[in-house]
């Protein structure tokens, strides 16, 4: 197996430009939710709600919730598996 030492960063960290590409890849993934109003045909109307209109502090907690860590660039960092020193 071949090991190798990445740094990993949370949404705060990351200057504006990698802070958009995050906000690009969470709005390709919207919160659908129920506007409690009906159509025409009676039934429920959903929309949905994207990341990139939300303030900066709330993506910040969305994104530690979900433990979500990025490149300096912005790009996710998946299943990482995390090594303490001296282990």
């Amino acid at each position: 197996m071949k090991q190798i030492e990445i740094n990993a960063y949370e949404f705060k960290e990351l200057n504006q430009d990698a802070k958009y590409i995050v906000k690009l890849w969470l709005d390709e993934m919207p919160l659908e939710y129920d506007t409690g109003e009906l159509d025409k045909q009676g039934k429920p109307i959903f929309k949905n709600e994207y990341f990139s209109d939300w303030l900066e502090e709330d993506i910040q907690e969305h994104c530690l919730i979900n433990g979500y860590l990025f490149s300096k660039y912005g790009q996710c960092v998946h299943h990482l598996q995390t090594k303490q020193k001296g282990q």
